[in-house]
């Protein structure tokens, strides 16, 4: 059965690291860079894994993630470069399943993600 995986990053770079980490774990990805059409695309695919970064242009991670704990059940994965202990608390309380830290090296993040999937 194909994985999905949804990445909602703004960074282009980022954006396009996490497509290439997820796609070697064998997902099927789609990624997009506001936390709006986020929403969106977690309603259209119910992925499996979410990753959201908190620092979006439109919308603060933890109220797409409060939204999307609405509708969605599957794992959310913070990814951010936000480590103060308020913004861990916050996504934590609001549904995260974890929280991660950028930068990050891909094959950690791969492992992390491997773990994170595994629970």
């Amino acid at each position: 059965m194909e994985k999905n995986a949804l990445i909602i990053e703004d960074d282009d770079d980022i954006r396009g690291l996490l497509e290439i980490v997820l796609s070697q774990m064998g997902f099927k990805i789609n990624s997009v860079g506001t936390g709006k059409a986020g929403l969106e695309s977690a309603r259209d695919m119910r992925p499996d894994l979410v990753t959201l970064d908190i620092g979006l242009p439109d919308m603060h991670g933890v109220a797409v993630l409060t939204e999307l704990r609405t509708f969605h059940e599957g794992k959310v994965v913070m990814l951010t470069a936000r480590g103060q202990q308020g913004d861990i608390d916050g996504a934590m309380a609001a549904g995260a399943t974890a929280y991660l830290l950028k930068p990050f090296r891909p094959t950690s993040l791969r492992e992390e993600l491997a773990e994170i999937l595994a629970r």
